[in-house]
Parts: structure tokens; sequence; C-alpha cells
């Protein structure tokens, strides 16, 4: 039992400071500010990691729902039209370049332009 507990503790710790990496890897890209800086209706590019995806298709107009979060905050972006987008999964690591409008405190986009980056884990 102490091993498995042993264990859960080091892969815990470990893909917690793989988190932070991959964080102030984000925070070195050129243009991006933190979501905590972010002015609303304002053209603004942010970075983070995905933490949610979800689809809607109401009827005929389908949408692709994503949460990003940056350690100071998160966003949330709408893909009209859109099912899915190859790559765009939990734990991806993103640039999204829009305008953020608040709605009700939520920091939103609809269609941002996005760049996916890649990680060492993308390669193995």
């Amino acid at each position: 039992m102490l091993d498995i507990i042993t264990r859960l503790v080091r892969d815990f710790g470990s893909r917690d400071a793989e988190a932070r990496a991959d964080l102030r890897l984000l925070s070195q890209i050129p243009g991006v500010i933190s979501v905590r800086d972010l002015t609303p209706r304002q053209l603004s590019r942010i970075a983070g990691v995905v933490s949610a995806v979800t689809q809607s298709c109401s009827g005929d107009s389908p949408r692709l729902h994503i949460t990003v979060a940056d350690g100071t905050g998160e966003v949330h972006a709408q893909f009209l039209g859109r099912r899915e987008i190859s790559g765009i999964r939990p734990g991806a690591l993103i640039v999204l370049e829009g305008r953020f409008c608040s709605h009700d405190g939520v920091l939103k986009a609809h269609n941002p332009v996005y760049e996916l980056i890649q990680t060492r884990d993308d390669h193995e």
C-alpha cells in the first residue's frame, strides 16, 4: 500500500512540475499577455493549456467550446460551425488571438485565431 501512495505522490508531483514548465514556456511566446492582464474588447493574444472541450450540436449550428487557463485565469473560446478541431484536446498548449468580451464575468472570444504549441510529448 505504501508503494502505491509513494508512486502516486511521485507521479502527481512530476505532472505538476511539467505543467509549471509548460506555463513558463507559454509565457515566453512573443506578444502573449496573461489572462489576468487581458482588457476586454481589445485584440489580445493569450497562451495557456486547454482545460476543457465541449461540443454543442443545437440544430444546424455546431459549436466547439474550449476553456484555456494560464495560471492567472481562464478564458473561453467558441468556434462556430465546428464540431472538432484536430489537436485541440484537454492538456494541449494553445495560443489564442482575438477580442475577448466579458459576459457575466466570463471572458469569451468567438472564432479566435489559434495556434497549437508542440511539446516533447507530441513527438513521443
